[in-house]
C-alpha cells in the first residue's frame, strides 16, 4: 500500500503529535510506501531513505508561536505532486493549511482520504495568539472553529479522534463518519534507567531523597503550567521537588512565575535529548500535567509504563485514560487547591502510589504504537476497499 501523509507539524518542532506522528511514519514505512508532506522551509526539498519518501513544503515561521511553521499555498504544486505519488490512501493529521490543500486534492483526485482530529482547536484558538486573545473573543472564535472543522471533515471517508469524548463531540457536529482510533505510544522506550536516572539528577541538582513530582512537555500556555506551580506551592516542603522537563515558548514566563510564588524546589530541565525523556520520568515520585486541552495525552501513557501514578484534569484525554484510584486521580480544571490535594495525598502514600504505578503499567499496554497501526492499517483497508 502506498499511503500520504500531510501535517502540519512535523521535526523539528516536537509536541504529542509529532511524537506519535514521526513512530507512526516510521512504522508504516517498514512495511509499505509512505510519502510525508510536512512544513519545511523556504524552499521545497525532497528527502528519501527506503521507503519514506519526504516533501518539505515551503513554510514560514508562525509569528504568534515560537516553533510553529505556515505552509505556503500553493495548491497546484500539492495536486501535482499527488498525481505523480498516486497514493493508494490519503492520511491528513490536524489538518490546518497543508493538511487541508492535501484533503482537496485527494477529493479531486478520487483518492481515499482519512483525517484525524489530534487538536481540540475549539480551545486551542486563544492560545495560537501567545494567550493575548481577548476574551470576549473566545465563544465567538470556538463556534465558528466548530463550523469550519465541521465543514472541513465532512470530505473525508472517515474522520478518526483518539478519546470516545472527542468522538462523540465530532458526531454532535454533524459528522456521521467518526471513529475511534487512540494515539500509541512506543512502550519498551519507557522503562527506568537507574543510570541514566542518576545522570540526570545529577545534571539537575536534585537530591535523591527529595520526593519529586514530574511535569513533561511543551512549556507552553496551553499546558496550564500557572496552575501546577500554584499547586506545587501550597505542598512545597523541603523534601519535594517540582521538575518541570521540557522547553517551549513561555519558559521564560514560567520561570518568573516560579520566583514570584517563591518556589524553590523547583527545577527546569529545558530541551531534553531522546534518551534524557525516559529518565525525567525516571526522577519523578508521581506525574502531573494540569493541562485541559489534551485530545490524548501522551505523557499520561508513557508515565504510566513507568509505574507513575498520574494526576490530570477531567478532560479529553486525560479524562479518559486516567482512572481514579485506579492509576491515578483526576481534579477539575484550574483549580490549583485540588490539584494540590491530589498531589500531597500521593506523595504522602507509598503504597497507594505503588498501588497505582502497577495498575497505570497494566493499563498503558492498551496504548501500545503496535495497536494504534493495526487499527490505522483496518481503517486504510476499509476507506480503500470502498472507495
Amino acid at each position: 500500500m502506498k499511503i500520504a501523509i500531510f501535517t502540519d507539524t512535523y521535526k523539528p518542532q516536537m509536541n504529542g503529535v509529532v511524537a506519535y506522528l514521526s513512530n507512526c511514519v516510521e512504522s508504516l514505512s517498514k512495511k509499505h510506501e509512505v510519502v510525508l508532506f510536512a512544513p519545511g522551509d523556504k524552499e521545497l526539498k525532497i528527502e528519501k531513505k527506503d521507503n519514506l519518501k519526504i516533501y518539505w513544503i515551503p513554510s514560514s515561521p508562525f509569528p504568534f508561536y515560537e516553533g510553529y511553521k505556515i505552509a505556503s499555498m500553493d495548491y497546484k504544486r500539492i495536486s501535482e505532486i499527488l498525481k505523480k505519488e498516486k497514493p493508494d490512501v490519503i492520511h491528513a493529521h490536524a489538518p490546518v493549511i497543508l493538511g487541508v490543500q492535501g484533503m482537496i486534492a485527494a477529493k479531486r483526485q478520487n483518492i481515499p482520504t482519512v483525517v484525524t482530529h489530534h487538536t481540540h482547536f475549539p480551545d486551542y484558538v486563544p492560545y495560537l495568539l501567545d494567550g493575548k486573545l481577548p476574551k470576549a473573543f473566545d465563544k465567538f472564535s470556538k463556534k465558528s472553529v466548530e463550523k469550519l472543522i465541521k465543514q472541513v471533515y465532512k470530505n473525508a471517508d472517515i474522520v478518526t479522534a483518539p478519546t470516545q469524548e472527542l468522538v462523540d463531540e465530532l458526531s454532535a457536529y454533524g459528522l456521521d463518519n467518526v471513529m475511534l482510533l487512540p494515539n500509541g505510544v512506543k512502550l519498551k522506550r519507557f522503562v527506568k534507567n537507574q543510570k541514566a536516572v542518576d545522570a540526570l539528577k545529577k545534571k539537575l541538582g536534585i537530591e535523591d531523597d527529595k520526593k519529586v513530582v514530574v511535569y513533561l512537555g511543551r512549556v507552553s500556555f496551553e499546558k496550564k503550567l500557572d496552575v501546577l506551580l500554584k499547586a506545587f506551592r501550597k505542598i512545597e516542603n523541603s523534601n519535594r521537588m517540582l521538575l518541570i522537563a521540557g522547553s517551549g515558548p513561555c519558559l521564560d514566563e514560567i520561570k518568573q512565575l516560579a520566583e514570584e510564588l517563591e518556589i524553590k524546589n523547583i527545577r527546569f530541565s529545558g530541551f531534553l535529548e531522546d534518551d534524557e525523556i525516559p529518565a525525567a520520568y525516571g526522577c519523578g515520585e508521581i506525574f502531573a500535567s494540569a493541562s485541559d486541552t489534551e485530545t490524548f495525552g501522551l505523557t499520561f501513557v508513557e508515565a504510566m509504563n513507568m509505574e507513575l501514578p498520574v494526576v490530570g484534569v477531567a478532560m479529553f484525554g486525560a479524562k479518559e485514560l486516567i482512572k481514579p484510584d485506579k492509576n491515578g486521580l483526576l481534579v477539575e480544571p484550574g483549580d490549583s487547591d485540588k490539584f494540590a490535594d491530589a498531589m500531597e495525598r500521593l506523595l504522602k502514600n507509598k503504597k497507594l502510589r505503588t498501588k497505582l504505578g502497577k495498575t497505570g503499567h497494566e493499563m498503558a499496554k492498551k496504548y501500545s504504537l503496535q495497536n494504534s497501526i493495526k487499527k490505522t492499517l483496518e481503517i486504510y483497508k476499509k476507506v480503500t476497499e470502498s472507495t
